[in-house]
């Protein structure tokens, strides 16, 4: 079944990026806030949901020497061009949801919070703030099923533009990403390469997945349906564990002779967790799959519980572990 394995002090003026005043300069007294009105803390909650609307009423940012938007595009404008191709080709695209994360870097923060608008709009107002990581997963519920969702997932950091398709397990939104032609970034990570350099680039990806859609559907359909055949022993899940855990060592080690410059499947946190959520399954079925096992994996595959830039990375990298293992 499985193959050999080998095995805060700086300011946004300081970064050469500036806030883009949308809103009027003169201050006012505090205000009450509605609930939607204002974030919670996000010093003591690092991942919070938002909406398109609350996003739409934050501070952006433009690059100081190029004049244009981070990256190239504003979060917004990203999250607008992929709903609007996915219009274009008659399907109904919604927020299934959004979340704002801070990753508390003090050179680039992922939240920015301006005292000066706050005592203009109040505390935590949205209007304070600038965001600079953003996750964003859109539904597309023209081939629905019981279980499954169509997602398109995009996320919006520091670092870059990452976007990638696939269906979704609706009761616990669970990603997948079942080939590397279901992503497109704008930057590189290890193994992973970001190809398309543009915005303008990544939209025209989206627009070919829209075109394709019915057979990325039915590819994907075909795919799990493997996995749910697929049963797993318990030598195997051990096996599989330990595989992990050589892969996650190989990668993050400092000795060349063993090192291999990929992303792995999991962390050493996630794999804890992962062997958790696999002993308690197979103590109370009898059995796993591999569908059970990708799913142990791709529920820490999200903003609460993964460093965003990973999100998509792990989960490809996941599916090309099982593969190349004959898992799958």
């Amino acid at each position: 079944m499985f193959n050999d394995f080998d095995l805060g002090t700086m300011t946004s003026q300081t970064l050469n990026i500036v806030p883009v005043m949308e809103q009027a300069a003169a201050l006012v007294p505090a205000v009450e806030l509605h609930e939607d009105d204002r974030f919670l803390d996000f010093e003591k909650n690092k991942v919070q949901p938002l909406s398109l609307e609350q996003l739409k009423r934050t501070l952006r940012e433009h690059d100081a020497e190029k004049g244009d938007a981070i990256h190239g595009i504003t979060h917004v404008d990203l999250i607008d061009g992929v709903m609007d191709i996915c219009r274009s080709y008659n399907y109904a695209p919604e927020i299934y949801d959004m979340f704002a994360t801070n990753n508390r870097d003090k050179m680039t923060p992922g939240v920015s919070v301006y005292p000066e608008l706050e005592a203009q709009y109040g505390p935590k107002a949205v209007e304070a703030h600038t965001i600079r990581r953003l996750f964003v997963n859109i539904r597309l519920r023209d081939f629905d099923t019981e279980e499954l969702t169509t997602n398109i997932a995009v996320s919006y950091t520091q670092r870059g533009l990452q976007i990638g398709i696939g269906r979704n397990v609706m009761v616990c939104h669970n990603q997948c990403m079942l080939g590397g032609d279901r992503y497109v970034a704008d930057f590189s990570m290890a193994d992973h390469k970001g190809t398309h350099k543009t915005p303008a680039d990544m939209l025209a990806t989206v627009r070919q997945w829209m075109r394709d859609l019915r057979d990325i559907i039915a590819e994907d359909d075909e795919m799990i349906e493997r996995m749910r055949r697929a049963i797993l022993t318990p030598a195997q899940v051990l096996l599989v564990i330990g595989m992990l855990t050589a892969a996650r060592v190989q990668a993050d080690t400092n000795h060349k002779d063993i090192k291999v410059n990929n992303v792995y499947p999991l962390n050493q946190a996630q794999i804890s967790k992962f062997t958790e959520a696999l002993l308690i399954r197979q103590h109370h079925n009898g059995r796993l799959s591999a569908w059970d096992m990708y799913n142990a994996a791709t529920d820490l595959y999200k903003p609460q519980t993964a460093e965003q830039t990973m999100i998509l990375p792990q989960n490809m990298a996941f599916v090309n572990f099982l593969r190349s293992n004959n898992v799958i």
